[in-house]
């Protein structure tokens, strides 16, 4: 099995697959993505690989919020 990091820029603590990312880069997020990223979750897509285009359209808008903040006063990737 392949090992499975957070998906926040520059963080490399190991999660579960089906997570997205480690809990403080994860609560980073607003809830709104948050939501988005479970509803378009499809239980299975981490062992299949395959995930939705609805899923990987929620990636990308977390990965440009998360560029987005950079700047932002406290938005560093601890």
């Amino acid at each position: 099995m392949s090992r499975h990091t957070c998906h926040w820029p520059g963080c490399d603590k190991a999660v579960p697959p089906k997570m997205w990312g480690c809990a403080p880069h994860w609560f980073k997020l607003p809830k709104a993505l948050r939501d988005r990223v479970w509803a378009t979750y499809v239980p299975g897509q981490e062992i299949t690989k395959t995930p939705s285009a609805a899923y990987l359209e929620v990636a990308h808008d977390v990965q440009a919020w998360i560029k987005a903040q950079a700047g932002a006063p406290g938005a560093g990737h601890e």
